[in-house]
């Protein structure tokens, strides 16, 4: 019942971040100049389109660069930054695989011709990463990720909040391949980070935690999951309140957990959880919240049928 969301974007030059991306996207339309056919040209009206949210223009701007681009040598750098502008459009418009085939083409332009620890190559192994997981490349994300990891820990510190969202994305990855064992150890790594960096009573932990439990329980060490689900939800309270529906379906974690075991107690507590969780979600509004009421009534019925 966990939910693991963690992506960044990169553009040509460096990361570009969602407040301003979102700022940039309620400016009005792009200028109607033509751009000049020249691969800088396009490039700068392609990155334009793009800071103001025009995305399929910038798209039509980064082919056309991109044809331009394959005429260079295999060494021109602006072939690989082509591609990593095309990957992160497509990922914007949603269209994950095509991002994912640019991305991995931009990796490997990047390889020829910067240092294995380059900063600009390894942002993009990064992004690449990100879209590994998008397309259910989980394996291929594990690798790529734990390559940046390396190079975070080397350029950083093993307890900079880099590695923290890195190793999450690990996590990501061996639970989707059913490996909740060998991930427990990543995100307990990750969360001992963020209680060092941030709060013992952050968000972050709070978060940490949950998925902790949801690994423990994926193994059955429900006495584990368990204490780290009532610490999570207890910090879910705590920042978000008893009636948000983060703290609910926090609610519905440990509700599960405890109905999976073989105690009368456990269960009448998990009867009541369950309840709090389903009628705070009902008051939600959206697909996802519908969505999230659903699974988590179906959760119920199964394991504590009426």
């Amino acid at each position: 019942m966990q939910l693991f969301r963690k992506s960044r974007r990169y553009f040509a030059n460096g990361m570009i971040s969602a407040l301003a991306v979102g700022m940039l996207a309620g400016t009005v339309a792009v200028s109607a100049a033509v751009p000049e056919q020249t691969w800088e040209g396009l490039h700068r009206h392609g990155k334009d389109n793009f800071e103001r949210g025009n995305y399929e223009t910038a798209l039509k701007d980064f082919k056309q660069a991109m044809d331009l681009a394959e005429k260079f040598p295999e060494t021109d750098p602006r072939r690989g930054k082509t591609l990593n502008n095309l990957a992160t459009v497509y990922d914007y418009l949603g269209k994950y695989s095509e991002a994912c085939a640019s991305s991995e083409l931009s990796v490997k332009a990047a390889e020829k011709i910067m240092p294995p620890e380059d900063p600009i190559l390894m942002r993009r192994l990064d992004f690449l990463a990100t879209l590994y997981l998008k397309t259910n490349k989980f394996e291929k994300s594990q690798e790529a990720s734990e390559r940046y990891l390396k190079y975070v820990e080397k350029t950083k510190s093993k307890d900079d909040k880099e590695c923290a969202r890195v190793l999450d994305n690990i996590v990501v990855s061996l639970h989707a391949l059913k490996k909740s064992a060998e991930a427990e150890p990543f995100a307990k790594r990750a969360l001992t980070i963020w209680e060092r960096t941030t709060n013992e009573e952050s968000k972050s932990v709070a978060k940490e935690l949950s998925v902790i439990a949801g690994l423990q329980l994926d193994q059955k060490k429900y006495a584990d999951a368990e204490a780290s689900s009532r610490r999570a939800l207890s910090l879910f309270e705590k920042h978000y309140g008893k009636k948000d529906q983060n703290t609910a379906v926090a609610q519905a974690s440990l509700a599960e957990i405890l109905a999976k075991q073989d105690d009368a107690a456990k269960k009448a507590e998990a009867d009541a959880l369950f309840k709090q969780s389903i009628a705070t979600l009902k008051r939600g509004k959206g697909e996802q919240s519908l969505k999230v009421t659903e699974s988590v009534t179906k959760v119920y019925k199964d394991l504590l049928p009426n």
